[in-house]
C-alpha cells in the first residue's frame, strides 16, 4: 500500500485553517491533513515527526510563522521538510525574507483552491522526487479543484445582512474607554483584496468583528464566503494592517437593479492583538 502523505496546516484563524484543509482535500483526498492553531502547537506536533509538508501562516501571536520556519531549519530532523508560507503580506521584501529563511514557496491571501493545489503539487513533487501524475496517485483519488474556486464552494452558499448587529462583547465592569466601532462622516478609503483582484472602497461602518464597505462593481466580482483581506492605513503613524476576512454579505448599494454601486460586509477572522490594537486606533482616527 502506498504511503499516506501527512500535511500540517498552521493558522491562528479557524476559518482560514478550515479553508486550507478543505482546499488540500479537494486536490488530494487521500492526504492526511492535521492542524495547529498557533506556532507553539505546530512545534509540538512537528517534534513527533512524520510530516511531509507544512502550510503555515506568517502572522500569528507569540510564535510567528517565520519563527516556526527558522526553528524547523535549525533542526536536522525537520530541516528538509517543505514549508509553504501563507500570508497576507505579498510585497517583495517579505517574499525575499521568507525564501532566505528557508521557505520552499509562498502563497498570498486571498488565494484560490487552484493556486493552493499548484503550490502544494510543486512543493511535494520536488521534495519527493516524483511526477505530478505519481503524486496524484499518492493523493488517492481524482482532484476536484476547479479554476477560480473560492470559499463559497467549500462552505456552502450562506448569506447575511449588512447591518453590524453583532458587537464585540465587553465586560460590564471594564474601565477602558476604547472605541468599539466607527462610523465615518467623511470619506474613508481602504482596499479589499480577493482572489479576483483588488477593490478600492469606502468604509461605511466598522467594528472589531466586521466592516461594511461600498464599492463600484469591479470587472471580477467577489463571491460570498470567499477569502479576502481588508487593508487599511493610518497616515498619522504610517502603519498598515491587513485584516484577514471572508465575504459575509453582498448587496446592491442603491435601489436600482442595474446599479454599479455595491455594499459588502467582511467578517474578520484574525485574532492578532497587534492588529486589534491598530484597529482600535483606526476607529479613533476615522470616526466622525
Amino acid at each position: 500500500m502506498a504511503k499516506k502523505l501527512h500535511i500540517l496546516v498552521v493558522d491562528d484563524a479557524t476559518f482560514t485553517r478550515d479553508l486550507v484543509k478543505k482546499g488540500v482535500k479537494l486536490g488530494y483526498p487521500g492526504f492526511v491533513v492535521h492542524e495547529a492553531a498557533n506556532g507553539r502547537q505546530a512545534q509540538a506536533k512537528l517534534t513527533t515527526g512524520g510530516f511531509d509538508l507544512v502550510l503555515c501562516d506568517w502572522e500569528m501571536p507569540e510564535v510567528s510563522g517565520l519563527e516556526v520556519l527558522e526553528w524547523m531549519r535549525a533542526d536536522e530532523n525537520l530541516a528538509e521538510v517543505p514549508f509553504v508560507m501563507i500570508t497576507s503580506r505579498g510585497d517583495r521584501e517579505h517574499v525575499v525574507q521568507a525564501v532566505e529563511r528557508g521557505a520552499t514557496n509562498y502563497i498570498v491571501k486571498p488565494f484560490t483552491n487552484e493556486k493552493l493545489y499548484e503550490v502544494v503539487t510543486r512543493a511535494l513533487t520536488k521534495s519527493l522526487g516524483v511526477s505530478a501524475k505519481a503524486l496524484k496517485k499518492l493523493g488517492g483519488g481524482e482532484a476536484q479543484v476547479q479554476g477560480g474556486d473560492s470559499a463559497a464552494v467549500l462552505a456552502g452558499g450562506l448569506s447575511g445582512d449588512l447591518n453590524i448587529a453583532e458587537r464585540l462583547e465587553t465586560g460590564a465592569g471594564g474601565s477602558g474607554a476604547r472605541k468599539e466601532r466607527a462610523v465615518p462622516r467623511d470619506k474613508v478609503i481602504a482596499q479589499v483584496r480577493h482572489s479576483g483582484g483588488t477593490i478600492g472602497c469606502l468604509v461605511k461602518e466598522i467594528d472589531f468583528n466586521q466592516v461594511v464597505v461600498v464599492f463600484k462593481r469591479p470587472e471580477r466580482m467577489p463571491t460570498l464566503l470567499e477569502q479576502a483581506t481588508f487593508d487599511f492605513t493610518t497616515e498619522e503613524d504610517g502603519r498598515t494592517s491587513r485584516m484577514n476576512a471572508y465575504i459575509h454579505a453582498l448587496q446592491a448599494g442603491e435601489k436600482r437593479q442595474d446599479t454599479d454601486i455595491l455594499r459588502m460586509t467582511l467578517r474578520f477572522v484574525d485574532d492578532d492583538p497587534e492588529k486589534q490594537d491598530h484597529l482600535g486606533y483606526y476607529f479613533n482616527v476615522i470616526d466622525g
